[in-house]
């Protein structure tokens, strides 16, 4: 069988906390991604979603500590140094980060910023590279692109820059393309506009995405399968489809159940998960959601679950996942 576009396994990052501690942001993550595949991954702040993004392109903090293997195109990136790293970065793999508003350099304008990856990468001439960022902005609907690469960033509002930033991204043709939280800062209209962009590129383009989202809804419009990470590690894997109606751990119902219907009846309240991810420094000992869990059962309090396969579909990392249990997503 040949080797997935991306590949990671038992993926760890930490950091040191106080008096010789160790605060773990990320704990054993393995997932694969095939070419032109859509993954999302999503969970709460503080789950490692961020963290797993910026460690798969070597730019994770330089106190982090990293261990595992995160193989890309059957090389591993892990343990490449800066120069090795620059040439997968920018230019096989793209990287949108989360907020339009402050990615930018407001020194630069938008045609210096964006020539500059080609001029690195393809070693294209700047009037070449200028050619090719206007083509690309014509690609992600900004209209009058040769215009436009003279402005800078203040003179575009959220929603343009995020379309600058996707075409950025995309310049190189990347085989694969990470979507960290693109959509946060804008509001519900943009957002549908930028979502359905990564829709068509996706499309277009051929390329993997990688996307990152502490939103089920969004994750749903745009992703084939899904990841949901709890406290740095997988709670739960399957087809998006299934995943999203039919959860299995009592994380991903709690998720489910917390988002505003708008089929609800005027002022019932929102049905948040009780009490607070847990601090990466001290992590409870069995599974870590289960302070959280309302179904848990004895084994949880001392042994951490493995995602294990259920089906062909999918895997859930739950002693009692919610299907054997038969309930449903409202248990949580």
């Amino acid at each position: 069988m040949a080797e997935p576009l991306l590949q990671v396994r038992d993926l760890r990052i930490s950091f040191a906390a106080g008096q010789g501690g160790e605060a773990h942001a990320v704990g054993g993550l393995s997932f694969g991604l095939e070419a032109g595949q859509t993954l999302g991954i999503v969970g709460e702040s503080g789950s490692g979603k961020s963290q797993t993004a910026l460690a798969l392109l070597g730019l994770q903090s330089r106190a982090a500590r990293v261990g595992g293997s995160v193989r890309f195109e059957g090389r591993e990136l892990l343990g490449l140094d800066e120069r090795a790293l620059n040439q997968v970065r920018g230019n096989r793999i793209g990287l949108v980060f989360q907020d339009p508003m402050t990615s930018l350099n407001p020194y630069l304008s938008i045609g210096a910023q964006m020539a500059e990856v080609l001029v690195q990468h393809r070693g294209l001439s700047r009037a070449a590279a200028l050619a090719d960022s206007a083509r690309m902005l014509d690609a992600v609907r900004i209209a009058d692109a040769a215009a436009r690469l003279r402005q800078y960033p203040h003179e575009f509002s959220g929603g343009m820059r995020q379309r600058v930033l996707i075409a950025t991204a995309l310049l190189c043709h990347p085989a694969l393309l990470v979507a960290d939280e693109p959509t946060t800062a804008l509001d519900v209209t943009v957002q549908a506009e930028i979502l359905e962009l990564l829709q068509q590129l996706r499309q277009e383009l051929g390329l993997a995405l990688l996307f990152i989202s502490h939103d089920l809804d969004v994750v749903a419009e745009v992703c084939e399968r899904v990841l949901v990470m709890y406290a740095g590690r997988a709670v739960e894997s399957g087809p998006a489809a299934q995943l999203l109606t039919a959860p299995r751990h009592p994380y991903t119902a709690g998720l489910l159940a917390s988002r505003p219907r708008l089929d609800a009846p005027a002022g019932e309240p929102l049905r948040p998960i009780p009490g607070h991810p847990p601090d990466p420094a001290r992590l409870p000992a069995g599974c870590a959601f289960r302070p959280r869990c309302a179904v848990a059962v004895p084994a949880c309090e001392t042994l951490v679950p493995e995602l294990r396969a259920l089906d062909e579909s999918g895997g859930c990392a739950c002693h009692a996942p919610l299907r054997d249990q038969g309930v449903g997503p409202g248990v949580v």
